[in-house]
């Protein structure tokens, strides 16, 4: 049988390949003027990304190959920003220098939000 929504989301690639498309179709509708607007716009993409991740780890059936899959994709994710954001800056013609992402260092969060998600599973099922 087919997997269900739930299923499909909670496998780290597939929340990767949903979050790059979702922040660039988030850039375009927002249409941010200035280049440091449009890397806050796809950190808080991101940051969402996270959200979700975090909270999806609590359903793993393997939470440290989970937790270490995770933060492979986070780091792809970043690159690919890398990648995407300064050319999606030029093709929109947005002032400002276009090197501004200090909001992605929420990276240093995520493995503290997996690491506590983690935590509250474990401690969850010792108390039932």
């Amino acid at each position: 049988m087919g997997l269900s929504v739930f299923e499909w989301l909670q496998k780290p690639l597939c929340q990767l390949l949903f979050f790059i498309p979702l922040t660039l179709i988030v850039l375009v509708l927002v249409r941010p003027v200035k280049a440091d607007n449009a890397w806050m716009v796809a950190g808080i993409v991101y940051g969402c990304f996270i959200v979700v991740n975090t909270i999806l780890v609590g359903f793993a059936d393997k939470p440290w190959y989970y937790f270490l899959i995770s933060l492979g994709f986070s780091v792809v994710y970043l690159i690919a920003m890398g990648v995407l954001i300064p050319g999606l800056i030029k093709i929109m013609k947005m002032e400002g220098s276009g090197e501004s992402a200090m909001i992605f260092l929420l990276i240093i969060y995520h493995p503290l939000a997996l690491m506590l998600m983690m935590f509250l599973k474990w401690t969850y099922f010792k108390m039932v």
